[in-house]
């Protein structure tokens, strides 16, 4: 993994996001951020990043349906969803849509990091609060397969 792209509506947090990414990994060239869902998604179409850190709400186009549509784009990408929404049916979507991890924005900067190191190395990484979600997820019969979008 090479290069990032932050998708945060919170001046805050990409600000926050920012900063940490430049200081603990100097090896990813952080691309630019944004706090709008639609500009984030024509601007990693544009870019092409190799790891997205993404909300799920956002103006425009919210965080789930970035994940769906960039992995039809780009399958090898790898999508960091980074959100306080973690109710079973908004971590069914990310998992259904293949989220490579899902942090919970109330997660400190120590997970945050161990979310970045494992996706780096094609691992995934879920907040502990959802890994059973997660897991139970995993365990149903075969559902919908991607986020109910229209594509």
């Amino acid at each position: 993994m090479k290069t990032v792209y932050i998708i945060e509506d919170e001046e805050i947090l990409r600000d926050l996001l920012s900063t940490f990414i430049t200081t603990a990994y100097p090896e990813l060239e952080l691309l630019g951020m944004t706090g709008d869902g639609g500009e984030g998604f024509e601007k990693c179409l544009e870019l092409a990043p190799d790891l997205v850190i993404v909300d799920i709400q956002l103006p425009e186009v919210n965080g789930l349906e970035i994940l769906h549509r960039l992995k039809q784009k780009f399958p090898k990408i790898k999508i960091l969803i980074f959100s306080g929404k973690t109710s079973y049916q908004t971590v069914k979507i990310a998992v259904n849509g293949n989220a490579d991890g899902f942090i919970n924005k109330i997660s400190g900067l120590d997970e945050l990091e161990k979310a970045i190191d494992a996706v780096s190395k094609g691992e995934q990484f879920f907040s502990p609060e959802i890994r059973d979600e997660v897991a139970r997820i995993r365990a149903e019969a075969p559902g919908r397969s991607r986020p109910p979008f229209a594509t």
